[in-house]
């Protein structure tokens, strides 16, 4: 089986082809292993008569969606020519997403990441209490916490010390927090000014990770809907910074680059 590598925000995907009759979770399993395998944190399996991403994770399970393997699946069906459009509609378990290719050298992609959906039922939270501006209790402290589905579900926690051990400390159980059926990611996010946020993302399974273009468009909603900034904003993580926008009708956008790494074969024997 042939795999690209690609890196897009500080994470590393490999990529391959649909094939019939393969169980590509146990696929997944083996070869993100970094010691006994190729190593990445995602497993990204091609559609390509009608453009669809299944994403794995390193345990073998579906992930719904993610914005970076969106683009680093867009850059792969462009470079291998699969699609002549610069504009593209992928299907993903979170449903259709449009894309459009905005720039070829180095490879940039404009995601539409939809509008943001309020209601408890797209966050997998079964009660009636409204879950932007829920307060949690975690041991001793109180945190309100602002969730919400922009293509997965988003936590944002605004704190004015982004780097405080304690605060980093009690994110993990925020992404796991009883109310979620499913996890959930969280992004710490400081408001520095009215076009300025610092946003620190983390995805559960592989914890705090450099930079994230779905959760710069889930904090720029949430400091939005608060009145926290105006216009465009501009989100500074551990690794550079992104620019999601927010459209007249509410749409969500991101634009998110992509490098190709390598390509290398791995054996069918092996998993």
């Amino acid at each position: 089986m042939k795999f690209t590598k690609m890196i897009v925000c500080g994470e590393d995907f490999l990529i391959t082809l649909y094939e019939e009759n393969v169980d590509y979770s146990n696929v997944a399993i083996k070869v993100l292993d970094r010691i006994n395998g190729i190593g990445a944190n995602r497993l990204i399996v091609a559609k390509t008569k009608i453009l669809e991403m299944i994403v794995y994770d390193n345990t073998g399970r579906r992930e719904l969606f993610n914005a970076n393997a969106l683009v680093c699946f867009a850059k792969y069906i462009f470079d291998n020519d699969f699609c002549e459009k610069s504009e593209m509609v992928i299907l993903t378990g979170a449903g259709r997403t449009k894309l459009e290719v905005a720039q070829e050298i180095p490879f940039m992609a404009r995601l539409n990441l939809d509008k943001p959906n309020f209601n408890n039922r797209m966050i997998y939270v079964n009660d009636s209490i409204d879950s932007f501006g829920r307060v949690i209790r975690l041991d001793d402290t109180l945190l309100t916490i602002y969730s919400f589905n922009l293509l997965g579900v988003n936590t944002v926690l605004f704190t004015e010390d982004i780097e405080n051990k304690n605060i980093l400390d009690l994110v993990p159980r925020i992404a796991e927090y009883k109310i979620f059926n499913r996890k959930t990611d969280v992004l710490l996010v400081k408001v520095i000014d009215k076009k300025t946020l610092r946003v620190k993302c983390y995805k559960p399974g592989l914890g705090y990770i450099n930079t994230n273009g779905s959760g710069c468009g889930a904090a720029l909603v949430a400091a939005s809907k608060l009145g926290y900034i105006r216009g465009k904003v501009t989100c500074i993580l551990d690794e550079g910074s992104i620019i999601p926008e927010i459209d007249k009708k509410g749409n969500v956008f991101v634009c998110i680059s992509a490098k190709k790494i390598y390509e290398c074969d791995y054996s069918e024997e092996e998993y």
